[in-house]
């Protein structure tokens, strides 16, 4: 129970389910609050007196509590074709949530819930959401999942060993049955990563140690226990009550509202017991008052008669007295006729007359009536009211899904163009050096090339944005694993995609943190910055992203912050260089603003953003500085041409200009990208730690190639003339055709970190034509 009724003194059982010893080894008594809360008013004909079994005695047919005390220690039992099953709740709780419907009885269940959250259990828990205890509270039946509270601790530093400690479980769960029960599924290997398991349970509370084998993730080990155990359990509100005779399923709101008209009943009935009792005294005092002040006429009478009876009939003759009234002055003693004992009855006669119309005024008024229950409730509050035990946590899911027990692994993501995406492990590609051909990613349907590489942990969310402007999400798990040879998943299977739309970029995210951005460029030069946290919650059909005029597509998103910059370059070779915060974030639904004024037959063909961890790029460009150190941009071009250029060598330019020459083309070649390459720690050159990236170049016919920046050759750069003497990145096959481009670029940038993280480049292809594109940004640590 969570306030129990009676104190205990021997053994009672335990969590364990262990007997309680015979009742000749036992004994209790009351405990102070149920005589508060159940006895205070019983002798004051406040409820109905019925025969007991033999009709030797009478009992009270209920008792007068002043708080339901079926909502504070629930109740649970069976009968003939019914059946009631009640939680427990907190009695400061539950006091607030009966003062709010005495303030306004249409209170909604959303102002209860405000001051009664939920139940109460006396065994502690975690309960999990709150559409269980919605449900219940509104219909009297509702589901609501309880898990044990639990903590991961270290128990050798040496060994880094770990141990899961339960010290709370659900709500009439058995310890002793749970641990049984655990130390069975580790047997049948259900349960992995268990390597002992104890109960040091006492009386100073419960502890089970779990301990958990070196390799074991105890994340997953304790996700599996709420799975298969009772460590999570739900209870199924079933509120049945009898009312009025009759039972009856009720909510929160209707047990608290008859609760309420049932104390209107025992208060008044209450107030008419008092009213009574103080105007059958105040006639007394009255006549005692009388006599006392016709005292010597009284003595004589009394001395004249000759018994009891004569002088009450001479007293009621003489004074007008009543029967009851002449009695008393009879009975008074010679020390209560001094003056002093006059006045007291006298006053007493006065407090029985303000006690009087106080009861008569208390009758005739609902609103006192009400204010006397809360009055009597909050002192109850007051004097009994104990911390809740019970967390209820609204972040956690009721179910216990896959992601808690997958564990949370690097992946990579292989997207095609006809839209079909397959998850590998990263280890699948290897390092090869500059001028290779590469290593296949796997078969690919006919006239079909890869599209995107993503590197992702599995637990990340996936935005896929479409060419739509669309943007859908799904866990990076909810695609399935595949070996390098396979085709892949269609996204339509994932995803709900419209005829035609086609995913350009995707992003994935760990966190989505208040202080992060993507930013979107489309084919005709349009760029916004929406917040991160914008698509948090995205539902299942997706969402806007950014609004298209006709003839726009969206191609490359971004992940950002306000101190990154952000570079752009066009087909034709031209960039511009800019901080991301002069972009004026905006919200989902908008177009943007122009990014670069691009001239006839010139599209977008890049972008990427420059971590604010590198060094800042110059407002001015010096043409005597020739500092070639990192952090470069690397161009490259539809032929396999690439150079790096030193980002020292730009200056940053305002957007919706033409820009900076960064790169002087053929007539037949297109930019294919820019990105950032190389990452310094800051400091002085000597300081300066280049992290090199391995880079991914693919064919349409699905060849990999993975090599170093370092393997470009550092070039020589000017300001309005870069570099004419490109390197050769890949090599084409002898057996390819005009449209075998390496074209694809996509990377994460690295953290500050000595570590190689890897770059992918691969072939995009749109309506038959090879175009350009830049793909999402991704991390892969080679090992």
């Amino acid at each position: 129970m969570r306030y129990p009724l009676v104190q205990g003194h021997g053994n009672f059982g335990s969590i364990d389910a262990d007997p309680p010893a015979a009742m000749r080894y036992t004994e209790c008594r009351l405990d102070p609050l149920s005589e508060a809360m159940f006895l205070t008013d019983l002798e004051l004909n406040t409820v109905d007196f019925v025969p007991n079994f033999d009709n030797s005695q009478k009992e009270p047919s209920l008792l007068p509590a002043r708080v339901p005390s079926l909502l504070l220690n629930g109740s649970s039992g069976i009968a003939v074709g019914m059946a009631t099953n009640i939680p427990p709740h907190n009695l400061g709780e539950l006091v607030d949530a009966l003062s709010v419907i005495i303030q306004n009885p249409e209170a909604t269940l959303q102002e209860l819930l405000e001051c009664m959250p939920g139940p109460d259990f006396p065994t502690g828990g975690i309960i999990l959401g709150n559409q269980g205890i919605l449900e219940a509270y509104k219909s009297g039946r509702g589901r609501i999942v309880v898990r044990g509270k639990t903590d991961i601790l270290t128990i050798d530093e040496k060994s880094k060993s770990t141990a899961i400690i339960i010290k709370e479980i659900p709500y009439q769960a058995n310890k002793a049955t749970l641990v049984e029960k655990i130390a069975e599924l580790v047997e049948e290997k259900v349960l992995e990563g268990i390597s002992d398991i104890r109960d040091e349970s006492d009386r100073t509370g419960m502890r089970v140690v779990i301990e958990l084998k070196r390799s074991a993730d105890p994340a997953i080990v304790l996700n599996n226990l709420y799975r298969h155990t009772a460590l999570q359990s739900s209870f199924s509100c079933n509120m049945v009550a009898i009312l009025d005779g009759q039972p009856k399923l009720m909510g929160l709101k209707e047990i608290l509202q008859a609760f309420l008209d049932f104390r209107c009943s025992v208060i008044e009935r209450r107030a008419r017991f008092k009213l009574s009792q103080a105007l059958e005294r105040k006639h007394i005092v009255e006549g005692i008052v009388v006599g006392l002040d016709n005292l010597d006429v009284v003595i004589q009478i009394t001395r004249e008669t000759s018994n009891h009876a004569a002088a009450t009939e001479a007293l009621v003759k003489g004074f007008g007295l009543s029967e009851k009234q002449a009695d008393a002055l009879l009975d008074i003693t010679l020390r209560k006729l001094t003056f002093l004992e006059r006045k007291k009855f006298v006053d007493e006669a006065k407090t029985l007359s303000e006690e009087i119309s106080k009861l008569n005024d208390l009758l005739s008024s609902k609103k006192l009536i009400f204010q006397l229950i809360h009055q009597e409730a909050a002192d109850l509050k007051n004097k009994f009211s104990t911390p809740r035990r019970s967390l209820i946590d609204d972040s956690v899911n009721i179910e216990v899904d896959d992601i808690d027990i997958i564990p949370n692994e690097e992946m990579l993501l292989i997207l095609s163009e006809k839209g079909y995406v397959k998850r590998m492990n990263p280890n699948t590609f290897n390092l090869q050096n500059r001028g290779t051909i590469g290593k296949s990613v796997g078969k690919m349907r006919m006239n079909d090339t890869a599209s995107d590489f993503i590197v992702c942990q599995t637990h990340d969310h996936v935005l896929y944005f479409s060419d739509k402007g669309i943007v859908y999400s799904a866990r990076a798990y909810k695609i399935p694993e595949s070996t390098r040879t396979a085709t892949g998943t269609p996204l339509v299977q994932l995803l709900p995609l419209s005829d035609g739309e086609r995913i350009t970029s995707i992003i994935p995210v760990s966190e989505f943190g208040e202080d992060q951005y993507l930013v979107m460029l489309t084919v005709n030069g349009y760029i916004k910055k929406v917040p991160l946290n914008a698509f948090s919650s995205i539902r299942s059909s997706g969402i806007i992203s950014i609004q298209l005029v006709p003839g726009d597509e969206l191609k490359w998103v971004r992940r950002c912050g306000n101190d990154d910059l952000v570079a752009l370059a066009s087909q034709k070779g031209k960039v511009i260089v800019n901080s991301c915060d002069k972009i004026r974030p905006l919200g989902r639904n908008t177009r943007g603003a122009g990014a670069m004024k691009l001239k006839e037959g010139d599209k977008m063909a890049a972008m990427d953003i420059i971590p604010s961890t590198v060094d800042k790029m110059p407002e001015s460009y010096s043409s005597r500085v020739r500092d070639r150190s990192p952090p470069w941009l690397l161009f490259i071009a539809e032929n396999g041409i690439g150079k790096r250029v030193p980002l020292n060598a730009f200056r940053q330019s305002r957007f919706n200009v033409v820009g900076l020459v960064g790169y002087k083309l053929p007539a037949d070649c297109r930019l294919a990208a820019v990105f950032v390459a190389g990452l310094s720690l800051g400091g002085t050159i000597s300081q300066l730690v280049p992290l090199f990236h391995c880079f991914y170049l693919c064919y349409p016919d699905t060849r990999v190639l993975i090599f170093l920046p370092s393997q470009i050759p550092r070039t020589r750069v000017g300001f309005r003339h870069p570099c004419r003497i490109p390197s050769v990145i890949c090599r084409v096959p002898k057996n390819s055709n005009e449209s075998d481009t390496c074209t694809r670029v996509g990377y994460r940038h690295p953290h500050p970190c000595p570590c190689n993280t890897g770059f992918y480049l691969l072939n995009h292809t749109l309506f038959h034509t090879p175009i350009m594109t830049f793909a999402v940004a991704c991390e892969f640590n080679r090992r």
